[in-house]
């Protein structure tokens, strides 16, 4: 069910070709963030990238928080149909959270600097945190409402100004981690104001930030509390690494992590269009059609994921060398534990899409407790014992928890929705959902 357009004259775009659009975007997207911590680490060595890896962690940690606080609730709550004065909100909301994250981390970056721990490149991302937050936030809308061709534009503006400005500081030969992020923060400015006025939004100054935040947060702490426990079982862990490993060995396994990172175009993808295919599934056809719909997005995940990260995990030496240079081959067994946690946990990636478009958010919380806590006990133990090849082992047994996790989850709704009467098939699916938020 497609239903109407979002602005008049201007259809959704659906099907094959939103899937071609999506999978551009997303190609565009990792692609800017991969070239961006080559030129650093060509820059300036493994150092320079461990450094510059922290702080692109610290960012995930705004962006899930923000998707968790306003994107992610906005999609599954809200009317498939454009609201122009929930759009200014949800933006208003987004700079709010962006403000507030940019003030914390300039606070925390000042003690840690006054404690003798550098700190410099988490004060040189604080001020682009709101940009960077507000594009994200208008990607999140365009597929919300199936534009994903708006979602392009604003990727490919944000692209081209971070592209033109960090290679002419890679021909300078700059080497500061500073340096590249506020390329990174100004490409992010562009993209947020090209995805404005691809909205044709008009913003105001006036409040509705906080009381926008204060309206989802019924729904949206129990996403904050999945992206609580999710984060540190993901990624969160990872902020150990420096401390235990050395900079210069976490920029190793930077390099190893990255050359699987473009994997994430495949989950973010299918993310962005499974979400709100699989709210429309359950709202217009019930458990049926949800169930019909998760395991085909599974299977094409896992197959996309399978070739890219077998591939990579089979010429990992190779590909480190020449992309990274020579003082990166250690990191060849990090990639291929990475390709494994990638594969083992798109097994179960569709199944967690689906119970989070049913509202599901407290199975998923449990289950990502249950990853972030074998998550952090491993990287308490593995990379202190065995360096690099505990780090990596780390990702994979979070990998296992989830997945197998989320699948039993999954069966456990399934077999819950379906014992309910099938009449009412509409009122059943929007219940079923909210009942457990």
């Amino acid at each position: 069910m497609t239903g109407p357009s979002t602005v008049p004259g201007q259809p959704r775009i659906g099907g094959a070709r939103g899937a071609g659009l999506t999978l551009a975007d997303q190609v565009v997207s990792s692609a800017s963030n991969f070239v961006l911590g080559v030129l650093v680490a060509r820059a300036g060595g493994a150092d320079a990238l461990g450094t510059f890896g922290i702080a692109f962690l610290i960012w995930l940690t705004v962006l899930g928080a923000n998707r968790a606080l306003v994107t992610e609730p906005m999609t599954v709550d809200g009317s498939t149909e454009r609201e122009d004065a929930q759009l200014r909100e949800g933006m208003l909301a987004s700079v709010v959270l962006g403000v507030g994250a940019a003030g914390l981390l300039v606070t925390v970056a000042t003690a840690l600097q006054l404690a003798g721990i550098d700190a410099v490149a988490l004060v040189a991302l604080a001020p682009w945190i709101p940009s960077l937050l507000a594009h994200d936030y208008w990607r999140g809308m365009a597929y919300r409402l199936q534009r994903p061709d708006h979602a392009l534009s604003s990727d490919a503006v944000f692209a081209a100004v971070q592209g033109c400005i960090t290679f002419a500081l890679f021909a300078l030969e700059v080497a500061s981690v500073p340096a590249y992020l506020a390329a990174w923060g100004v490409g992010a400015t562009a993209g947020a104001a090209t995805g404005l006025c691809l909205a044709r939004v008009r913003m105001t100054c006036k409040g509705g930030g906080l009381a926008h935040l204060r309206a989802l947060w019924p729904r949206s702490r129990w996403f904050l509390a999945e992206f609580g426990t999710m984060f540190p079982s993901d990624q969160g862990y990872l902020l150990l690494l420096p401390l235990l490993l050395g900079t210069v060995q976490f920029g190793a396994y930077r390099a190893g992590t990255s050359l699987i990172g473009p994997a994430l175009v495949i989950f973010v993808a299918a993310g962005n269009i499974g979400l709100p295919e699989c709210v429309r599934r359950l709202r217009y056809q019930g458990m049926s059609g949800l169930a019909a719909y998760t395991p085909r997005l599974t299977g094409v995940v896992l197959a996309l994921t399978i070739l890219y990260c077998g591939t990579v995990a089979l010429l990992a030496e190779p590909l480190l060398r020449l992309t990274y240079g020579e003082g990166f081959t250690d990191g060849v067994v990090v990639t291929q534990l990475v390709a494994a946690q990638f594969a083992i946990t798109a097994v179960g990636f569709g199944y967690g899409v689906a119970l989070k478009a049913a509202g599901q958010m407290r199975q998923l919380w449990v289950v990502r407790a249950a990853t972030a806590l074998v998550a952090i006990g491993g990287v308490i133990v593995l990379p202190s014992a065995w360096g690099l090849v505990g780090a990596g082992l780390v990702g994979v047994l979070a990998g296992v928890t989830y997945t197998v996790g989320v699948m039993a989850g999954y069966r456990r709704f399934h077999r819950r929705a379906s014992s309910i009467p099938s009449s009412g098939r509409l009122h059943r699916a929007e219940t079923v959902g909210a009942s457990r938020i």
